[in-house]
């Protein structure tokens, strides 16, 4: 005879719904808190003129936006764009009686492009309005290093975050629930991220546009972020098993992600989340992505050493694992490492 199933507990129903409530809250508080937040912090710009100036400015803008901006002082426009270019600023002025002249950086951070150009056009205004003149100081604005004609606000680059950080954790979980052996294991995840960036490299480049560039070298970065993320991960699962897979997943997704600094720049998350998470590969891996397309490189070696440090350190764990596994299926014990999936 057949029975009725009984109910679930209603202790059960409220913890289910206590723990979606909890989960929910926190991926809420993961991606909405870095946007809530945003605002300029110790943004590096230049000025050109003597050190008298750059502190005028300075002044000007702390009391507007307090510890927003990092005004340095550069003897002329070559520098400026020069400092631009190695991105060691975002952004530099030079104030004359007659004009207020912008040097920018979209592909920078379009964000801050337009957040500067703001500032330039409220410091015209105002010197407008001490002369007595309104109108006559005028803005002159000079983007050094644009984005492409398609994607002028960055949209596709900024997109391509989440698939960055997506791509590495799906690597990591097809290897890790479903090679066996591993050597396999091994070899697939050499294999698999420069597949993925060199697919991703092609989207972003042909398909939708969105990047400059040289193809072969923004695929190596891609490669790299998917490899730091795929070997971090697959290292913890080799190493701790199903619950490594789980932490390196969560700190990706919820984590570095969110603090990637992707949709502006790192400078405008709260302090210091936006710092910390270029030592993550999505913040790591979109900050090489963008030196390596626009600025030959430049402002990227930090976090090449960030992504290669995590592949080391993966590679560790997983080794670790692999050679614990091999001892303990030697001696006969149990060996706890993520379950395949059933073909």
């Amino acid at each position: 005879m057949e029975t009725t199933p009984k109910p679930t507990p209603v202790g059960r129903v409220i913890g289910i719904s206590a723990a979606l409530a909890l989960i929910v809250g926190i991926l809420t508080l993961a991606f909405a808190w870095p946007s809530a937040g945003m605002g300029p912090n110790e943004i590096p710009i230049a000025v050109i003129g003597p050190d008298a100036a750059a502190d005028e400015v300075q002044a000007k803008l702390d009391e507007a936006e307090p510890d927003g901006f990092d005004v340095t002082a550069v003897a002329d426009a070559n520098e400026a764009e020069t400092l631009i270019k190695e991105r060691e600023v975002y952004a530099a002025l030079a104030i004359t009686p007659e004009s207020v002249d912008l040097y920018t950086a979209s592909a920078a951070s379009p964000t801050v492009a337009r957040l500067v150009t703001g500032i330039a056009q409220q410091i015209a205004a105002q010197m407008s309005q001490t002369a007595g003149q309104p109108g006559s100081v005028q803005v002159s604005a000079e983007d050094v290093a644009p984005l492409p004609a398609d994607d002028p606000n960055g949209a596709g680059l900024a997109a391509a975050g989440f698939p960055m950080a997506m791509g590495g954790i799906v690597i990591a979980a097809l290897i890790a629930f479903n090679v066996r052996g591993s050597g396999r294991q091994a070899a697939a995840a050499i294999l698999a991220p420069p597949a993925v960036g060199a697919t991703v490299a092609a989207i972003l480049m042909y398909v939708l546009e969105s990047i400059d560039g040289d193809y072969l070298a923004i695929a190596g970065a891609l490669a790299l972020t998917m490899a730091a993320t795929a070997w971090g991960i697959l290292g913890l699962a080799k190493f701790l098993g199903r619950p490594g897979f789980v932490l390196g997943a969560v700190t990706v997704m919820l984590v570095g992600n969110p603090l990637s600094g992707m949709s502006g720049a790192p400078e405008l998350l709260p302090a210091p989340w936006g710092a910390f998470g270029q030592f993550l590969s999505p913040g790591a891996g979109g900050t090489l992505v963008r030196s390596t397309a626009y600025f030959d490189g430049n402002g990227g070696e930090a976090a090449l050493l960030a992504l290669a440090g995590w592949v080391v350190v993966g590679v560790l764990l997983f080794t670790i694992g692999a050679v614990r596994a091999k001892v303990k299926s030697v001696t006969g014990e149990e060996v706890r490492e993520p379950v395949p999936a059933a073909a």
